[in-house]
């Protein structure tokens, strides 16, 4: 701001006239205006980073709501609670840009102890509001850059936010129970010393539900026991290789396998079921070292299904079934077909209902 003073240099001039009529007196004042040196006042407003602020502050609920967990050997993208993302900025104090970093903490099952990998859980974020969030950054125990840093996005600038995505992969076969874990974010920014971080203890969680996972290997389907003459006996390993019932990697408890069969149909004649048996064995050249007659219903529950080693069977592993037909005398001609049923309980379980 600039000052003027105004100095004022008096300078009487009397005079006097001394007229016919009358006197006459004057007083002239003139003056100078004098500009002086301006002063300025120096501030400086430091750089501050405040506190961080998490919109809607709720748990990063990777389980669908309503539903009793998810399938392992799937992938979510994004998160499927209600919020899909959550909003990071910092306080309305704040007057800096600044870096956003991540980490997080395995998920920790409650009932097992069992973890799913902090590796498994990835994010992206839109730094600024920008249209596109980058590729997803897997997390670890150490701090990931998703804005600023060595992320590849910009800082995230003043008065704006961040809105990260969370993704998780549930590994195949994880174990049936409920999965909490941490996550911290972090904020600075290079240009000032402050910094500011935010702690969510069991801020991650995801319900892993019971899963059983069975097909048949295809290149056994149907089985085929050719053509046969009445009062034949025939088993499928002559036409071709006995089926292979799998229990998938997905699952995660350990299953009991059992079997059951429509009768054989052509138009309206019938072959029973009855006539159909099954065996138990782990390669052809033991076979057969065991055999069920089939039924149009399920057999009653054993603690070991249908045989000793179609018990306890634990995912990701093939259950070899072979089958052998007899054809009743004066059967009449025709191309049979039926439907054969493989059920999978979890050990101990009931098949029946």
């Amino acid at each position: 701001m600039n000052y003027k003073v105004l100095f004022v240099v008096l300078l009487l001039i009397i005079g006097f006239s001394f007229l016919w009529q009358y006197p006459e007196f004057r007083l002239i004042i003139t003056g100078k205006i004098f500009e002086t040196t301006p002063t300025t006042a120096n501030v400086t407003i430091s750089g501050f980073i405040g506190d961080i602020v998490v919109t809607p502050p709720l748990l990063i609920n990777f389980t669908v709501i309503g539903t009793s967990g998810l399938q392992p050997a799937t992938s979510l993208n994004p998160k499927n609670n209600t919020f899909q993302y959550i909003t990071v900025k910092l306080n309305a104090t704040s007057n800096s840009p600044f870096d956003l970093y991540i980490n997080a903490s395995a998920m920790t099952g409650a009932s097992t102890g069992f973890t799913i990998p902090v590796a498994n859980i990835s994010v992206n974020s839109t730094c600024n509001g920008s249209t596109g969030p980058p590729s997803p950054i897997r997390l670890s125990n150490s701090l990931k850059a998703v804005c600023g840093g060595d992320s590849g996005v910009q800082s995230v600038t003043i008065y704006t936010s961040a809105d990260i995505y969370f993704y998780l992969d549930i590994p195949a076969g994880q174990n049936n129970d409920t999965y909490t874990g941490n996550i911290w974010l972090f904020a600075n920014y290079s240009g000032i010393s402050s910094n500011s971080t935010w702690y969510g203890s069991g801020n991650t969680t995801a319900t892993v539900r019971k899963y059983i996972e069975i097909q048949w290997n295809s290149s056994s389907s149907p089985i085929s026991f050719g053509t046969l003459a009445p009062g034949s006996k025939s088993n499928a390993t002559d036409q071709t290789f006995p089926a292979d019932i799998i229990s998938g990697a997905a699952t995660n408890v350990f299953i009991d396998w059992y079997l059951n069969s429509t009768n054989l149909i052509s138009g309206v004649n019938t072959i029973g079921t009855g006539n159909l048996t099954y065996a138990n064995a782990t390669e052809k050249k033991y076979w057969p070292n065991g055999t069920k007659t089939l039924s149009t219903t399920l057999p009653p529950s054993s603690t070991n299904g249908d045989f000793p080693n179609w018990g306890n069977v634990g995912n990701a592993s093939n259950t070899w079934v072979w089958f052998n037909i007899s054809i009743p005398a004066g059967q009449q001609a025709g191309v049979y077909v039926g439907n054969l049923t493989s059920k999978a309980v979890e050990i101990g379980e009931d098949p029946t209902p």
